[in-house]
């Protein structure tokens, strides 16, 4: 970050400067409100908001942003969602994480701008797969009946992205952490006009890639360990389990007549 861009006293925090940034693309372009202030435009205000079932990973991003940046701890607060409730916190801040915030914004919407080569610690990946990842379980059935499941492969919701930002996302992350990513269109009607929406999409050897990169980096929290049931269980939780326990050529899992059969989650 240069001086001009960077402007401010150093971030709080013993993680590098990359780290903290990366942090901020990450959930920037997830499930955080970003808005900038009409009465104070050096500050913006942010909001963190899951539902019930994820009231640990706000709990958890709250202290994240608390050690990471010394701000004062904010009260999470909830309030009714649906037939739920949601968790939420906000604060107010300016300085870097202001600068940071800014450069994904463009005409009061989110925007998937160049900057996003800043983001070039995989805690950015670990916090946008938190927040817009999943995991696809495919089930393929024999002709004897059996039931098999293929390896774990990822999907990251970028619907809210143009298919240029898509494609500017996807090259950054191929580029920086060598994970290759393809866009699957999807198309539905919305308001009465079909619109076309872009999911990223990753196989399962770079759906592999993608793991190892943000284990590290992920929560070590029971929403984001149950989110993530399936890579945990195929992938492990190193390097050597998934070598060891599944082989890197072979996409199959375990079937019903194996007594490792992986009953549905």
């Amino acid at each position: 970050m240069s001086k001009a861009e960077g402007e401010g006293p150093v971030m709080k925090g013993q993680e590098t400067i990359s780290y903290k940034r990366s942090f901020l693309i990450g959930m920037i372009l997830g499930d955080a409100f970003v808005r900038q202030r009409a009465k104070h435009r050096l500050t913006v205000e942010w909001t963190i908001s899951h539902c019930e079932k994820y009231a640990d990973l706000v709990e958890w991003k709250r202290n994240e942003f608390v050690r990471l940046f010394g701000i004062q701890p904010p009260v999470i607060h909830t309030s009714p969602n649906g037939e739920g409730v949601k968790h939420l916190f906000s604060f107010t801040t300016g300085k870097r994480i202001r600068i940071v915030s800014q450069w994904f914004s463009k005409n009061r919407r989110r925007h998937l701008s160049p900057k996003i080569r800043f983001m070039d610690h995989p805690v950015g990946l670990a916090m946008l797969l938190c927040d817009d990842g999943s995991v696809r379980r495919r089930k393929k059935i024999h002709r004897d009946g059996s039931i098999y499941y293929l390896k774990p492969s990822f999907t990251i919701a970028t619907h809210s992205f143009s298919l240029e930002e898509v494609n500017r996302l996807l090259g950054h992350i191929s580029v920086t952490f060598g994970i290759n990513g393809i866009i699957n269109p999807e198309r539905r009607w919305r308001k009465g006009e079909r619109r076309e929406y872009y999911r990223s999409h990753f196989n399962v050897e770079n759906s592999r890639r993608l793991w190892q990169s943000v284990l590290p980096y992920l929560p070590r929290i029971p929403s984001i360990r149950a989110k993530f049931a399936y890579a945990y269980d195929c992938f492990g939780c190193g390097t050597a389990d998934t070598h060891t326990l599944f082989g890197m050529g072979e996409d199959i899992v375990q079937t019903t007549n194996s007594p490792g059969f992986m009953a549905e989650q």
